[in-house]
């Protein structure tokens, strides 16, 4: 409850000195009409008097009430966001979780599709070495800052526009807005070699980490499921090779990525074909 304390002064103050002041105008000057009209039969003196409590009272009650109300209902608002924002961000290394990663980059791509863009973009899948064994050898703990420490290096390395996002364990995405196999390359190389200088490990703990990066350059329309397939494809090259490597497909143009998503295009047709194949077959 402190943080939300924390956050009502530091972004409420006005939205509840407004609340205040305005509900305590409105029952001053209802309680004051009201005395007026009741009140004037009983002549001047009684309605001094009577003026005068009908200005006091509200001031006094509805201050304090009126406070009160304005600070709880930033508090609910803030808590309401706090929710939305903990079920869209992972709680360890402050990254989007899966579910909100795989949508966000979704509506990206369905955006892209409709506006034929001509832009390319990066899908990179990051996935820590023997990781296992670092929970196994060092304790819990020591995994949990080695993750905080790879989703901090690939925040570093990305831009504003681009997305992170914890896929689960020790796998991490990153989609980025803007890039050519060049540019994906000397990002995954940064984010790798970076890495593996820092280590993880808390208190300064010498925790030595690795991590291998597969991933792929890609031009639109395309579908996320199948970048994703590649791009796990290429980590798994990653793996096998040896780890603590990086492994993009070898796209080194426009013509290529244009290619391999005809490829896919293909693809998605042979299994429209299929399936209304065996919808006939059914019936």
């Amino acid at each position: 409850m402190a943080s939300l304390h924390s956050i009502v002064h530091s972004r409420g103050i006005g939205w509840i000195a407004a609340c205040t002041m305005g509900g305590t105008v409105i029952c001053t000057a209802v309680s004051l009409a009201i005395t007026s009209v009741f009140i004037a039969p009983f002549g001047p003196q009684v309605m001094h008097v009577s003026l005068g409590l009908a200005f006091w009272i509200p001031i006094l009650l509805a201050i304090p009430l009126f406070s009160y109300i304005g600070i709880k209902l930033q508090q609910l608002s803030q808590a309401n966001y706090l929710l939305k924002q903990a079920n869209r961000i992972d709680g360890l290394t402050r990254c989007l979780n899966r579910t909100t990663f795989t949508a966000e980059v979704s509506a990206v791509f369905a955006a892209r599709t409709a506006e034929k863009s001509k832009r390319t973009s990066g899908l990179l899948i990051i996935d820590a070495d023997h990781f296992k064994q670092i929970n196994d050898r060092f304790g819990h703990l020591s995994g949990d800052h080695v993750l905080v420490s790879i989703a901090t290096v690939i925040r570093l390395a990305v831009h504003g526009g681009d997305l992170v996002g914890r896929l689960g364990g020790e796998e991490f995405g990153v989609f980025l807005a803007d890039a050519s196999p060049a540019s994906l390359l000397e990002v995954a190389e940064r984010i790798r070699e970076t890495i593996a200088a820092r280590g993880g490990g808390p208190d300064g703990a010498n925790v030595p980490v690795t991590v291998s990066i597969g991933g792929t350059c890609f031009a639109y329309p395309v579908q996320y499921e199948d970048i994703f397939r590649i791009a796990d494809e290429q980590l798994y090259r990653a793996k096998n090779a040896g780890r603590n490597q990086v492994s993009l497909p070898d796209l080194s143009d426009r013509a290529d990525l244009m290619v391999r998503n005809l490829l896919l295009a293909g693809r998605d047709l042979q299994r429209e074909h299929a399936a209304l194949s065996a919808l006939a077959a059914r019936a």
